[in-house]
């Protein structure tokens, strides 16, 4: 993928190598934005001259366009040290990386199938497909800077922490859609910016007092970040045989920019008292924790007409200053815009968490053998939320989504069957929270998978057949674990380990079709869930196999998994509605994102400290999991599947040089160049791509030197 000529790309900006935009992709205007209606019949007004104001501060850049590619490369330094004094130690640790990476996927299709409306009809029949090339460049710089003091019974530290990362993608696709039995053909441009930057401060101390029997540790984390995706650039023509047209049927073109910053303060405090049970050291915990989250999102999109402007296919011509309204002077020609944020912006939205906990726990020894761990936490957790719907028939000011006052009991039981042997049992209970996001109205369009996502608050209902597939109401899951699990450790890290596990869940949260809206995806809650699976983990010296072998070790787990969640009322109804002939529905399904199964494994050697081999290190790593339900199927949606993806990675390094100061290391990842793909599934019919991506083969090459 590096150094290839045909790579995509487009012009950014001159900061771009630092992973944020210098302003090159800046909004023309958020205040102050006439409506092309408004303008029409005076286009030499006040609001007319706005209006071409406006549209003369666009970008004029809207087409991907080849240009050779560079290679990854990372650059990274650490420094650090202890300065001891007479009463206390001083530390300091200073870190900076920055990574470069390039991807370019060729032939990436994304697609959209649906269930004929005749039963005995069993292939699924297009109704989107997109297939093309896809360049992509990701910045990542981070830096870190580490203060500590300790003294004889307590430790202060303070830790910076800041992140930026840009990306810059550029796609071209050929294009065909298939609804309603209308086809159409073409081909579209996608132009992607996004950039993310995290800043975060971590205070703590620690602190033993005179008795040793108490301990007291503390923590404040405030942490600001922000995601901005400035200009996002579609275009989509209509081929006909080399006459282009772009319209209605099309979908007009769009720019777009998104917004969102959150403030994010934690806090926690625990306590231990040490104290003796039974002869046994024991310890008695209990502490709080509180966090306050909020959340600014808005998204602001450029609808752009087209009119009577003679196309050529190159996307570039939609902003040439001669083809801008009013195309020479006329005012029914030139590219215009609408602005669908103004006066009402429903893609904007506020959200904010408080969430309160406070918990007690003890760690006793029973019999010398018998070891128990059990704690109590209760937790109060309000999230709130300010916006809109599309239509505006809801409106919530800072109104409570999601209201818990929960209690979690866990316990932990481990039994010595010998020195090297345990057995561990362990319960708890713990909940899944939707996100911000999730619990929200936004509606976001990724225009190079054409696909939406569409926050939980909204209803997916036929109000005129009186099907209400999903009610808007959406919750938390509740979840119980339950875990066995046997161990056997041995000398030089060996250990062997079988166990099993079951979770119930309650209201589980899965990704599911809209059924009223193509194209799109929503959090809902579905029917309760079950998973029960067993589990088998080593780490094993192959030494015993030969004295040759001693260098090597094998490690690896496998774990197989049942999975099942009982289909609500309209999750059935529909399914049967929707059956194919001689297909049976059954009240249960897998469930969304749990895979039946999953294996890692590796083969590693160390060289040791001494010959020919010293401070070698290397290692062959393969993981895989098995297919996985990803997008649950509504109405004429077939259920999405990921596939098997068989990874298998290389990496080995070497130390070198006075007092190995020095290192040399290489990586291979995906060596069987695996294609990650998932698909459409639907009874008694062939697979047809949701997703196909072929990441290709990865080497890296890395050199470090110690001062």
């Amino acid at each position: 993928m590096h150094f290839q000529g045909d790579y995509l790309t487009y012009q950014g900006g001159k900061t771009d190598f630092l992973g944020f935009d210098d302003g090159t992709r800046a909004i023309p205007a958020t205040s102050n934005i006439p409506q092309f209606s408004q303008v029409v019949g005076d286009p030499d007004g006040v609001k007319g001259l706005r209006y071409q104001e406006i549209l003369s501060s666009f970008n004029p850049t809207m087409a991907a366009t080849p240009k050779q590619s560079f290679m990854d490369f990372t650059l990274g330094f650490t420094y650090g040290d202890q300065i001891p004094k007479e009463k206390l130690t001083l530390g300091y640790n200073l870190s900076f990386s920055y990574r470069n990476e390039t991807d370019f996927i060729k032939n990436a299709e994304f697609g959209r199938y649906g269930l004929n409306a005749d039963p005995d009809i069993y292939e699924m029949e297009v109704r989107e497909f997109s297939k093309g090339d896809l360049g992509r460049n990701k910045v990542l710089l981070s830096g870190m800077a580490g203060f500590a003091l300790k003294t004889k019974r307590s430790k202060y530290s303070i830790n910076l922490l800041r992140l930026q990362d840009g990306e810059s993608s550029a796609g071209i696709f050929d294009y065909k859609s298939k609804d309603q039995g209308s086809e159409f053909y073409g081909f579209q441009h996608v132009l992607a910016y996004s950039q993310r930057a995290l800043t975060n401060i971590l205070v703590q101390g620690k602190h033993a007092f005179r008795s040793n029997s108490w301990e007291l540790e503390w923590k404040v984390a405030p942490t600001y970040s922000t995601i901005k995706d400035p200009d996002i650039r579609f275009t989509r023509y209509e081929d006909r045989d080399g006459t282009y047209n772009i319209g209605t049927e099309v979908g007009f073109p769009e720019r777009t920019w998104r917004d969102l910053s959150e403030l994010n303060l934690g806090g926690v405090v625990h306590a231990v008292k040490k104290f003796t049970f039974m002869g046994d050291d024991s310890k008695l915990k209990f502490g709080g924790a509180y966090t306050y989250k909020e959340r600014d999102y808005i998204i602001r999109n450029f609808a752009l007409n087209i009119r009577n402007i003679p196309l050529t296919g190159n996307p570039d011509e939609l902003f040439y200053e001669e083809n801008l309204w009013p195309r020479n002077g006329v005012v029914s020609s030139g590219t215009t815009y609408e602005a669908p944020f103004i006066p009402v912006n429903p893609n904007q939205y506020n959200a904010s968490v408080n969430s309160a906990a406070a918990y007690a726990a003890i760690e006793i020894r029973f019999f010398a053998k018998l070891k128990a761990n059990a704690g109590l936490r209760l937790e109060k957790y309000v999230q709130r939320y300010t916006g809109q719907d599309q239509l505006g028939y809801n409106v919530l000011n800072n109104d409570v989504v999601l209201d818990n006052m929960d209690l979690f009991p866990s316990l932990n039981l481990t039994y010595s069957l010998t020195e090297a042997q345990n057995l561990r049992f362990s319960y708890s209970m713990t909940i899944a929270r939707p996100s911000l996001k999730e619990l929200s109205y936004a509606e976001i369009y990724d225009p190079i998978t054409s696909r939406t996502f569409i926050g939980g608050l909204f209803r997916d209902a036929n109000d005129i057949d009186g099907i209400v597939y999903w009610d808007g109401n959406l919750i938390s899951t509740h979840i119980h674990n339950f875990d066995l699990r046997w161990e056997l450790f041995s000398d030089n890290g060996q250990m062997l380990s079988i166990g099993g596990f079951y979770k119930k869940f309650i209201d589980p949260i899965e990704m599911v079709q809209f059924a009223t809206q193509v194209g799109s995806f929503q959090p809902r809650n579905v029917g309760d869930g079950e998973v029960l699976g067993g589990e088998f983990e080593f780490r094993l010296s192959l030494a015993k196999l030969a004295a040759q072998l001693s260098n090597f070790s094998l490690q690896g787990n496998f774990t197989y998994v049942e999975s099942r969640v009982r289909l609500s009322n309209t999750e059935y109804g529909s399914r049967v509605e929707n059956a194919r002939t001689g297909q049976t529905i059954s009240e249960y399904r897998d469930m969304a994102g749990q895979a039946p199964y999953i294996v890692n494994a590796g083969l590693s050697y160390d060289g040791g400290h001494e010959g020919f081999w010293k401070n070698f290190e290397a290692g062959l790593f393969y993981n895989v999991q098995g297919s996985t339900l990803v997008y649950v199927g509504i109405a004429d949606r077939p259920d999405i599947y990921s596939k098997p993806f068989n990874s298998l990675n290389f990496n080995a390094n070497k130390k070198f040089g006075k007092g190995d100061r020095m290192q040399l290391g290489f990586k291979v990842k995906n060596i069987l160049n695996q294609v990650d793909e998932s698909v459409f599934k639907s009874y008694e019919a062939d697979e047809q791509y949701f997703t196909r991506l072929s990441p290709g083969v990865k080497f890296k090459v890395s050199f470090s030197y110690s001062l």
